[in-house]
């Protein structure tokens, strides 16, 4: 891993869809999302959380995984191991040790294994990593790691580079839809701002407490960006962009 971060940016422009925080709780909602991404003919990434709340480990709601293994146009990919725990608090791969980040990641990868989904993209829960959790990534193969904070973080054996973004348009900063409609003003006053500018990317995410009228500017942003010249890719087109 370099001890000097490159700045680089991917010479397309592309806008980068993901719904967040799937899991079986979030069921209706996220085939809501996830149906309406694939009406519209959007590509996307599902975000799934393999143990949500130290509960729901997936293998159990295989009526859930086949559902989210159906969509045709999407990439499935790890986010976090529990997203929520039992005390309510996020899974923290921002503070925690080497050790304990690799024990989680591992966890999370080998729940995806016995459901027949194979991922080299790492969504932490609210965005954030330090540098041990980064090297976990790196040791077990992982291509892309997302941080909300202006990065996101392309990822090899050898080296990361770190690639300055717009931070990422969020609709769900309090975990309560009806507490979440704040936001609305907010995220259309960044989108503007990051259409105006052109940045190389913009992402969107989608999540399961957005408020309920989030979705119809969510699919405008998104119909904006098409008509705009910007590449709707999955991680996986995403990631040959970043590496050029």
């Amino acid at each position: 891993m370099s001890d000097s971060l490159e700045q680089h940016q991917p010479h397309t422009q592309s806008g980068v869809v993901t719904i967040h925080d799937a899991c079986p709780t979030f069921s209706k909602r996220i085939f809501e999302l996830a149906d309406e991404l694939e009406r519209l003919k959007i590509k996307f990434n599902i975000a799934l959380v393999p143990f949500f709340n130290e509960k729901q480990d997936l293998p159990r709601f295989p009526e859930f995984v086949d559902k989210i293994k159906s969509y045709k146009n999407c990439q499935i990919v790890l986010h976090g191991l529990y997203h929520e725990m039992k005390n309510g608090q996020f899974d923290n791969f921002h503070e925690t040790t080497e050790g304990n980040a690799e024990e989680q990641i591992r966890a999370g990868l080998e729940i995806f294994h016995e459901i027949g989904i194979k991922t080299n993209v790492f969504i932490p829960p609210a965005w954030k990593l330090n540098n041990s959790s980064i090297k976990v990534l790196e040791k077990l193969g992982f291509k892309l790691a997302e941080e909300q904070e202006e990065y996101l973080l392309l990822l090899s054996h050898q080296e990361y580079k770190k690639i300055k973004l717009p931070k990422v348009l969020n609709w769900d900063s309090t975990g309560y839809p009806e507490k979440n409609i704040v936001n609305m003003a907010r995220d259309e006053r960044a989108f503007k701002l990051q259409i105006e500018e052109r940045p190389q990317i913009i992402r969107i995410a989608l999540h399961p407490r957005d408020p309920a009228e989030a979705i119809k500017d969510q699919t405008r942003m998104i119909s904006i960006l098409k008509d705009s010249a910007y590449e709707i890719p999955t991680y996986a087109e995403l990631v040959p962009k970043l590496e050029n």
